[in-house]
């Protein structure tokens, strides 16, 4: 609304008053003049006091345009204050904002410096940690693997307990079976060749050379330096009579192991059966020098003597025989050469059959090999017929 409508409105409201004040009736057309003369000088005076409301409002107006005047001013420059303090305050910001991009530009930089040792030294870090992950790795397959053997040589271990076992009770047929198991299972070298041996010595008490034969020729081909398996295969060329073979076996079996107290003992008893005395006579000595408790390698010495006719050293082992404690079957042993001594040595022994008979009910049946002595009594030359005669009596008695 301007200035001009105001007062309009102004001079409206008050003309309105001035005829409530004297309560005029409204102009009409059918009144009379004197009526309308009092109403013009009424509507005058309205039009004079309108027109110094007006003069009065135009004033007012002034002073209200003035007023606003000065506060556009005072705002105006009011508000250029604050707009030029904002402005300062945004510059400092800037320049605020500014020092920390650069500071941050500068942190990055560190920061990329740092990431670029880091990145050097996580890649040799990278490089260790990947070596030691692989060998981690190796460690959990060999343990696995370790796990897996584990479990074969406790599979193992029970068979070959059952095996010997049977071995020792004379089950030969089983402890072939569970030696066959444990090659079966796929043992290491060394188990392996424990494992041929102990099958080639049950197949070979059980008659059956060949597959013996082969179990120790495969040994020998897995370890040609075995000496157990030179020996062991020199027992079945024994047995079945191949002796030019079980010589050269047991004496491989001596070249690779010095003490090896089976092969002298067991070639010396095959140079027994080939008359080669001095060459049993010197296993034997070779073998008590090695193990001078055994009481068999001494009986055997002994025998070696009697049938080489050696009969003061024959009488001589005895005597060193019976400077031993003895058990009951070495005392049958003992006296079963004592009597052979006595009749080979020409003394009249009567009834020798019926002395070793007492023996045998004291202490027990006579357990010796007596082959070659059978052999001696037959066809020794230096034994007279009686003498022979006394000789195989005693051997029958002995069973």
């Amino acid at each position: 609304m301007n200035k001009y409508s105001i007062a309009a409105a102004l001079l409206l409201l008050i003309s309105f008053s001035l005829f409530s004040q004297d309560q005029m009736s409204p102009v009409t057309g059918s009144h009379d003049l004197e009526k309308v003369t009092i109403d013009k000088y009424v509507f005058e005076t309205a039009l004079n006091s309108a027109d110094r409301t007006i003069t009065f409002l135009q004033w007012v107006i002034g002073v209200f345009s003035g007023v606003i005047t000065i506060l556009f001013v005072i705002f105006k420059y009011r508000d250029e204050k604050s707009l030029q303090k904002n402005r300062d305050e945004l510059k400092e910001s800037q320049d605020k904002i500014e020092r920390i991009r650069l500071e941050l530009i500068e942190e990055e930089h560190k920061m990329k410096l740092l990431v670029e040792r880091l990145q050097s030294v996580t890649g040799d870090y990278e490089s260790k940690i990947s070596a030691i992950e692989d060998k981690i790795l190796t460690l959990e397959n060999k343990s696995d693997e370790l796990d897996r053997k584990t479990d074969n040589m406790n599979e193992i271990n029970r068979y070959f307990s059952i095996a010997y076992n049977s071995v020792e009770s004379g089950n030969y047929s089983e402890a072939v079976r569970y030696y066959t198991k444990i090659i079966e299972s796929n043992p290491d070298e060394l188990t392996l060749k424990v494992v041929l041996n102990n099958r080639g010595i049950a197949l070979q008490n059980l008659g059956k050379n060949d597959l013996a034969l082969k179990d120790y020729q495969q040994v020998i081909d897995i370890d040609p330096l075995h000496p157990q398996s030179y020996g062991n295969r020199g027992n079945v060329y024994d047995s079945t009579g191949n002796y030019e073979k079980a010589i050269a076996d047991y004496s491989k079996g001596i070249e690779l192991k010095s003490d090896y107290t089976d092969a002298f003992y067991n070639r010396g008893w095959v140079y027994l059966k080939t008359g080669e005395y001095n060459k049993a006579i010197a296993d034997f000595k070779r073998l008590i020098q090695i193990s001078p408790a055994d009481i068999d390698a001494m009986f055997s010495l002994g025998e070696s003597y009697l049938l080489d006719g050696s009969l003061p050293a024959y009488e001589n082992i005895l005597a060193d025989i019976k400077s031993k404690q003895l058990n009951e079957n070495y005392r049958t042993v003992l006296h079963f050469f004592e009597l052979l001594g006595k009749i080979a040595g020409g003394e009249n022994v009567d009834r020798p059959a019926e002395a070793l008979g007492e023996s045998i009910k004291m202490n027990g049946k006579l357990k010796w090999n007596t082959g070659e002595l059978n052999g001696w009594a037959k066809n020794s030359p230096v034994l007279s017929d009686k003498q022979k005669a006394r000789v195989i009596e005693l051997l029958s008695a002995a069973g």
